[in-house]
């Protein structure tokens, strides 16, 4: 007795181990790796003072200028489109502020900066005029 359903079964798997190959990611796609820009600081402290100052009204150049200034190197600046490692993420409040922080592996120079943002205050009052 011949199986009539032999050639269907075979082609079934066929089907199925191809469908499953292409389901597959490749060997060389690095789903961590991501395109960043923005404004980047080489120490966190650095990151926290460069969001103090936006959160106090500067813009984004004269916070970084003013960061760079204090600690006396460059650490603050704007980067065009880079290719870099997501590694982390912090939660710090600072002035009464919360912010945000995440740590990149730039690449392929693979040195960590750090960026953030403000994520809220804890401040009950709305801050005086003298203090923005």
């Amino acid at each position: 007795m011949t199986d009539r359903l032999a050639p269907v079964r075979r082609h079934f798997w066929f089907a199925a181990a191809a469908a499953g190959l292409l389901l597959m990611p490749s060997a060389n796609a690095d789903p961590s790796i991501e395109r960043v820009r923005g404004f980047f600081c080489n120490a966190k402290d650095d990151s926290v003072a460069f969001l103090v100052a936006q959160a106090k009204g500067e813009n984004e150049e004269m916070a970084a200028y003013a960061v760079n200034k204090r600690i006396a190197k460059f650490s603050c600046a704007y980067y065009l489109p880079a290719n870099a490692i997501h590694t982390g993420e912090q939660t710090v409040m600072e002035d009464g502020l919360v912010f945000k922080l995440q740590k990149y592996l730039f690449l392929p120079e693979k040195v960590e900066r750090w960026s953030g943002s403000v994520f809220g205050s804890l401040q009950t009052a709305p801050p005086r005029q003298a203090d923005i």
